[in-house]
């Protein structure tokens, strides 16, 4: 092993290419066993790779209850072929992991996982907690080159400076059958759609914002688009806001318009109270347009739950999305190999899998789905000029969490 780490500082030293600096610091927050301020996306490979063989392991934690076959059928099984490198996959609670991870770090103990994928929404309190490797992460693995910068440094409005990798974007949408509504007949604006709705009651299903994130969506991308008086619109990015802050701003004029949509809207459409539940309806000939999340309807169609005639848009105004991320925790037992798998996760080629699999949009800005995948692949995404053009950033989740509280108690119920 003596050998192997003096040969690896040989490697770093003889760099020319410019080395990260820590995020937010003069140092770095983790000691992996090699010199991380000499390490380059140049000289990667050349460093991490015989480390991470000799390591032989690591431990990969994903939070969600939908990417295990995608990690268990293909990403693992690739990246122990490409490397030779066993992977122990544990999937599980998020809250949970993330208190073992904190209090693995208060006891001075080795992180429990390498590598991390979890939700973008814990991002405040792992950062809080120190245990989310300061590294820019974006500029030291090779693979973050093709990552858009703005959304690999800045994660719900949290300035991290690469140490989140956004690994998994989402999309809420509007899905319609075009055999009911030809693609040049669908209402492309809210306004549209609310006509669209009057004149087809109970044709139009949306999920109701306290029930589904694609009707919690709907909703953020109905205040964008009605609400425009620029002093309101700055509460929409307003990170830090306090919960008595939104519940204001829930009852204030602002939000008028919004609750007034609503208040046209609901008597001619049906509610659901799920997103699953809202694609079911549309599947079997209920409605014929509805609110819906990408990658949930792109997977549906795939597997014959919703028929091939549905499509994706987004509204001219713009829809909300989102997304999920990795990080490289503090103290983890087989550095390495936890590196190697965060550059192998955010590479071209898995990004481009995992959104032919699972309809998962991609942070990286050289992937076009026309260009590699099937014309029934594409079909069931939304336009890719769309995606590009009118995905916004969702509201910050205090701001979401009374807006809809708002909405159930005064709109809903009215």
């Amino acid at each position: 092993m003596k050998t192997l780490i003096t040969a690896s500082i040989a490697l770093l030293m003889s760099t020319t290419a410019f080395a990260v600096e820590p995020v937010g610091s003069d140092k770095f927050n983790t000691e992996p066993g090699f010199d991380l301020g000499a390490l380059t996306a140049d000289n990667f490979y050349d460093v991490i790779v015989p480390l991470a063989k000799k390591e032989g392991t690591l431990t990969f934690y994903d939070f969600t209850d939908s990417f295990g076959p995608l990690f268990n059928d293909h990403l693992i099984p690739e990246f122990e072929a490409k490397y030779g490198i066993k992977v122990e996959y544990v999937r599980g609670e998020g809250d949970t992991a993330n208190q073992q991870l904190i209090a693995a770090h208060k006891a001075g103990s080795p992180a429990p996982a390498d590598a991390y994928f979890v939700s973008s929404g814990a991002l405040p309190l792992l950062t809080g907690e120190g245990v989310v490797a300061n590294i820019p992460l974006n500029q030291l693995l090779p693979s973050g080159a093709g990552l858009d910068p703005e959304i690999a440094t800045v994660t719900g409005g949290i300035q991290h400076g690469g140490a989140f990798l956004p690994f998994h974007r989402n999309q809420t949408d509007i899905v319609y059958d075009t055999r009911v509504v030809p693609a040049d007949a669908v209402p492309t604006t809210v306004d549209a759609i609310a006509e669209w709705a009057k004149a087809n009651p109970g044709k139009f299903i949306v999920t109701s914002p306290a029930g589904g994130g694609s009707g919690n969506g709907f909703m953020q991308s109905v205040a964008f688009a009605k609400v425009t008086e620029e002093t309101c619109r700055t509460t929409f990015v307003k990170y830090d806001i306090t919960k008595e802050e939104a519940d204001a701003f829930a009852a204030s004029d602002c939000m008028k318009p919004v609750w007034d949509y609503y208040t046209a809207l609901l008597p001619v459409v049906e509610v659901t109270n799920g997103n699953s539940d809202t694609l079911n309806l549309i599947a079997n000939g209920a409605g014929a347009i509805g609110t819906a999340w990408e990658d949930m309807a792109y997977d549906f169609t795939g597997r014959g739950l919703l028929p091939p005639t549905v499509r994706q848009q987004l509204l001219e105004e713009g829809q909300v999305g989102g997304g999920d991320g990795l990080f490289f925790p503090v103290g983890g037992a087989h550095p390495a190999s936890g590196l190697l798998m965060l550059d192998f996760l955010m590479s071209k080629d898995v990004q481009l899998e995992k959104l032919q699999i699972n309809g998962s949009r991609s942070a990286r800005t050289d992937i076009d789905p026309a260009a590699s995948f099937t014309p029934e692949q594409v079909a069931r995404l939304i336009p890719t000029e769309q995606f590009a053009s009118r995905a916004i950033e969702r509201m910050p989740a205090v701001l979401n969490s009374q807006l809809v509280a708002y909405f159930t108690a005064n709109v809903l119920r009215k």
